[in-house]
């Protein structure tokens, strides 16, 4: 266990609880898709940021992930504005 924390940095896991957080509280308090949204392209983002260097195709598949999350975004905020 302590072998697995060390080679995860600490700012990943540190954006990987507060996108749990925000799904969570997501869950039980606001059912929005927009929070969901944003823990998403957030953790997506995070995760192409950690693992660029050794696998490019799936760093670039979290990218893509994040994108369509803001898609969506944008997509919910133009609707009522």
């Amino acid at each position: 266990m302590k072998q697995l924390f060390q080679k995860i940095p600490l700012w990943y896991l540190l954006i990987c609880i507060i996108g749990m957080i925000m799904i969570v509280y997501n869950m039980f308090q606001s059912y929005s898709s927009i929070l969901n949204y944003i823990a998403l392209s957030m953790i997506s983002v995070a995760n192409a940021i950690r693992i660029w260097k050794n696998e490019r195709s799936l760093a670039i598949t979290f990218l893509v992930v994040a994108a369509l999350c803001l898609a969506f975004i944008l997509k919910y905020f133009y609707r009522y504005v």
